[in-house]
């Protein structure tokens, strides 16, 4: 008994895609964008790392910083707006830094709290007094 024949579907075709941008096309629009920025930058009020130290019981030190990259900038302004502590520590400590204050503060019944707070005076270091308060970071608003 001989095989039916496979009936395949007829194959699609994808729209074509633009051709990609020439370097000289790729500068002419990033150069429309920096005109239309103008001086605007993502940058913190303040950009001296702040350290938590040995009066917080941290030696060696656990240092914030606020981000130098736009990846991280960008992630610490989700984070800032939707309120995620975590998000915002995590930006501004590093991994191995928010390990050590979670290990600091894990044992405190309001650790919770803590990270709270800790979360409020690095945003108020970084972006001025209230910032925390008022919401955002340096990415939500430019200088």
């Amino acid at each position: 008994m001989a095989s039916a024949p496979r009936k395949t579907p007829p194959r699609r075709t994808s729209p074509k895609k633009a051709p990609p941008k020439t370097l000289p096309e790729k500068i002419a629009a990033f150069d429309e964008l920096r005109a239309m920025a103008g001086d605007a930058r993502l940058v913190g009020t303040v950009m001296e790392p702040y350290e938590l130290g040995p009066e917080l019981g941290f030696d060696p030190p656990v240092v914030a910083r606020f981000p130098s990259d736009l990846e991280d900038k960008v992630a610490l302004d989700i984070a800032s707006r939707r309120g995620d502590t975590i998000g915002i520590l995590a930006v501004l400590l590093g991994d191995a830094g928010l390990l050590r204050v979670l290990q600091a503060f894990k044992t405190e019944d309001d650790g919770d709290r803590l990270l709270i707070g800790l979360q409020m005076r690095l945003t108020n270091h970084f972006l001025g007094r209230g910032a925390a308060e008022a919401g955002g970071t340096a990415a939500s608003s430019t200088s």
